[in-house]
């Protein structure tokens, strides 16, 4: 037996076998299982790496361009480089763009314009950052976070990481605000302590050791215990319970009465003196009583209140719950189950067998653990006709005909819809769709990211690559400019801004670090009808203003 290790060594030494062969050798039958699953389990498949978001938004507009190489005349073989690209697009040209044409759905009720399928909603956000998910914030994930509520996929979605990180700051928040709280009131117990220096206040000290048993119950009393509670004063009353504890002895003597009695509010002791708590004129805190044999504590529950426990998909209303896939379900997210009487949602008894119907048509789907996408893609007035008008990828659709919209017909409808009421005639060059139009095709033709600003308080928002790169850099208002000579004749000024207005919105953009735009389009004369889209629009021009905030300690000469 004492030879083995040798052997051992000497075989690991002349063949070079790795520590996992040495205890194959050397092991148990249990252990060269544990082994071999150890071993197994090293050799499992790598965890799929994610696609970038570079390359998942790779694409800057739902078109693809085949751009001619750049030619430097300092370096020869550039010039053969961009011969070479165009003789191979003049023999073989690249496929006619856009190669894929979508399709929306004109709705006149929320003055937009929806796309349902599903291809052409990641499409349309992944190629240029288009539209916005009627269930989410901008980007269509809803059905993505229906999945990671179900525990499919780990819970990896933005908003769910952005709401554990608010949660996060804010618990970090009330942790500090307690911390400070606490360090303010020992402050000031610190602060409002007096030295006894009275007569009457030296006299009311303890003298002896005897006096201080009833004050520290089941504790010994030494010297250190004496110092400090004369140099504490009336701090030492704090560790006192207010029950009726025994002392040393095992009776209740009088002065641990009196020093009850103090605590609960009484002024005096049984023997007409004054406690020590109330030396200095600042009445000891009330303690909650120890003896739980004297208080119980009783809790009744009503019947009629409801959990105040509700998640962040609960339904405002508990009679209209509504389930992660659009249905309607009596069971509430909170636990609590309360179907509604046809009474009570306003139908007659007459209805309820077609209500039960419908109710149990809407959760076939649901007993079948399917989760139906039912988000679709919104665009706004100027991202739609921009799509059709400008790059030629989306084809809307009349809802009553479902035949396509022309682009000279959708151009008269957007201006039409953007005047609140919709106007049918009348329409004057300085329309609201006219003017964010222009600065809209303004902007993204310069290669911005262009969306909505409503959250900002402002007209449009522009991100560099988009906003799952970045913030947005530029807050965007859209202001009428009446310089053409037309204008002046006819006595016509633009709309009058004060300056608290400026800087209001000057102040949030700066808040949220931003740089405030002021775009001024400039307003043609009224023209004849009948033009088209394109001899309106080249009409306008768009200025561009930055507006900074004036600090004085950051902009001194």
């Amino acid at each position: 037996m004492a030879d083995t290790p040798n052997i051992v060594s000497a075989t690991s030494n002349q063949h070079d076998a790795t520590p996992a062969s040495v205890e194959l050798t050397t092991s148990t039958p249990s252990q060269v299982k544990e082994v071999k699953e150890v071993k197994t389990n090293s050799h499992r498949p790598p965890t799929p790496k994610k696609v970038p978001l570079h390359q998942i938004y790779a694409l800057p507009a739902p078109i693809r361009t085949f751009p001619l190489p750049s030619f430097y005349p300092n370096n020869p073989i550039s010039l053969f480089h961009a011969v070479y690209a165009w003789v191979s697009q003049l023999v073989s040209p690249p496929p006619v763009e856009p190669s894929v044409i979508y399709q929306g759905i004109w709705s006149p009720e929320t003055r937009s314009v929806h796309i349902t399928d599903l291809k052409s909603v990641r499409a349309l956000w992944e190629q240029g950052f288009f539209g916005k998910g009627n269930y989410s914030r901008s980007e269509p994930n809803w059905f993505r976070r229906e999945q990671a509520r179900r525990g499919e996929h780990g819970g990896s979605v933005a908003e769910n990481v952005t709401t554990q990180r608010r949660e996060e700051r804010k618990l970090m928040k009330w942790d500090r605000a307690r911390k400070e709280q606490e360090a303010i009131e020992r402050t000031r117990l610190l602060e409002a302590w007096v030295a006894p220096v009275g007569p009457m206040e030296l006299l009311a000290l303890p003298n002896s050791l005897d006096d201080l048993k009833p004050m520290f119950f089941n504790t010994p009393v030494t010297a250190d215990s004496v110092q400090g509670f004369v140099a504490n004063g009336t701090n030492s009353v704090n560790a006192i319970t207010t029950t009726d504890a025994p002392a040393l002895n095992g009776t209740t003597s009088p002065s641990s009465n009196g020093i009850v009695k103090a605590a609960t509010g009484v002024s005096s002791t049984e023997d007409g003196t004054t406690p020590p708590s109330e030396m200095n004129g600042h009445p000891p805190r009330p303690r909650t009583p120890t003896n739980t044999s004297k208080r119980r504590k009783s809790v009744r529950f009503s019947p009629t209140i409801e959990s105040t426990t509700f998640k962040l998909s609960d339904p405002p209303s508990p009679h209209h719950s509504v389930q992660s896939n659009g249905s309607i379900d009596s069971t509430l997210a909170n636990g609590i189950s309360s179907k509604p009487q046809p009474t009570e949602l306003g139908l007659p008894e007459s209805l309820e067998s077609t209500t039960n119907s419908k109710a149990n048509s809407r959760t076939s789907s649901e007993l079948d653990g399917q989760l139906v996408d039912k988000e679709h893609l919104q665009l706004c007035l100027e991202e739609a006709f921009y799509l059709v008008f400008a790059l030629g990828a989306l084809t809307i659709l009349d809802p009553a005909t479902s035949k396509p919209i022309p682009s000279s017909d959708l151009f008269t409808l957007c201006r039409q819809t953007s005047y609140i009421p919709p106007r049918q005639a009348d329409l004057q060059p300085d329309d609201p769709f006219l003017m964010h139009y222009a600065a809209y095709h303004h902007f993204r033709s310069l290669g911005w990211v262009t969306r909505p600003g409503i959250k900002f308080g402002v007209d449009w928002m522009l991100y560099n690559k988009g906003p799952v790169f970045s913030h947005a850099e530029f807050a965007v208002i859209v202001l009428p400019a009446y310089t053409d000579p037309w204008w002046k004749a006819q006595g016509r000024q633009p709309p009058h801004r004060s300056w608290h207005w400026l800087h209001t919105i000057n102040r949030v953009q700066a808040t949220a670090l931003k740089t405030l735009v002021l775009a001024y389009v400039d307003i043609p004369p009224p023209f004849e009808e009948g033009l088209g889209a394109t001899d309106i629009l080249k009409r306008y021009k768009v200025r561009e203003f930055i507006v900074k905030r004036w600090l004085s300690n950051r902009n001194r000469d």
